[in-house]
């Protein structure tokens, strides 16, 4: 059971999420900033058609739909969805336009760069343009975790380990704390006087103890009892009690009777 909480608290670690993105809308280009909770190393896709440029993440995923409109000279609409493990980002261009993909902050981020169709962005970095079909990024996730972040596996097993630890020492303080009250308490002789109430003796912190429990509850004698005395005379001390019982037993269900009748009126 342990082992498929374990697995099932780790396995979120391998996907990557689109956890926010921001539109930047300048004179000469326009810059969609996609910020991932891991390091993205999936494929890239990209296909146009007419005024219509579509972005293909393979193994991404998006929480809901976004619809944005703009006021740029390139760019009218930019879409983003997600479905089968993958996000589209759908870009409607008022003219002919090339895309720029870079990769940023160690792959947990990618830049898409929107500029005029043959003409070149001299200020921004050297960056890989996505042409049709072409792909970014070809590394699968699947055949290798070059480069992945172990920060968040690591930061889970050490509170799991935490966890462990926490949980092995209350177990151990709680079975503790029973064998104290188990030696505290010694059971000497008990006996059902009737169907709710019974007679007990014990020993504790070197007092004995008589009482009746149950539905009435008294206690008929608290004395001092030697320290040398052991529950080595427990077999010889049965034998005293179940003469004392027997020959007391008609005051002792006097008494209870007594205590009912004083708990009615």
């Amino acid at each position: 059971m342990r082992l498929l909480v374990l697995f099932f608290l780790i396995l979120p670690l391998y996907s990557v999420e689109l956890i926010s993105f921001n539109i930047y809308d300048r004179n000469d280009r326009v810059d969609l900033m996609l910020s991932f909770d891991n390091a993205y190393n999936g494929k890239i896709s990209q296909k146009k058609e007419k005024n219509l440029t579509l972005l293909t993440f393979s193994d991404l995923t998006y929480s809901k739909d976004e619809l944005k409109e703009l006021n740029s000279q390139l760019v009218d609409k930019i879409s983003i969805s997600s479905k089968n493990n993958n996000t589209y980002i759908m870009l409607q261009n008022k003219q002919n336009i090339n895309l720029e993909l870079s990769s940023i902050n160690d792959k947990f981020g990618v830049r898409i760069r929107a500029i005029e169709q043959g003409k070149a962005n001299i200020k921004s970095v050297p960056t890989t343009t996505v042409n049709n079909s072409q792909e970014l990024m070809p590394k699968p996730k699947s055949t290798s975790l070059e480069g992945y972040d172990y920060t968040n596996y690591i930061l889970v097993m050490l509170i799991l380990v935490i966890l462990l630890i926490v949980l092995w020492w209350f177990k151990k303080t709680m079975v503790y704390k029973n064998n104290n009250v188990s030696r505290d308490f010694t059971m000497i002789f008990q006996r059902f006087l009737d169907k709710n109430n019974q007679l007990v003796i014990f020993d504790h912190a070197n007092k004995r103890y008589t009482m009746i429990i149950g539905n009435s509850n008294v206690l008929l004698e608290s004395v001092e009892i030697p320290e040398e005395q052991t529950i080595k005379h427990t077999e010889k001390t049965e034998k005293n009690f179940d003469s004392f019982f027997e020959e007391n037993k008609k005051r002792i269900q006097n008494l209870i009777e007594q205590r009912q009748k004083g708990k009615k009126s």
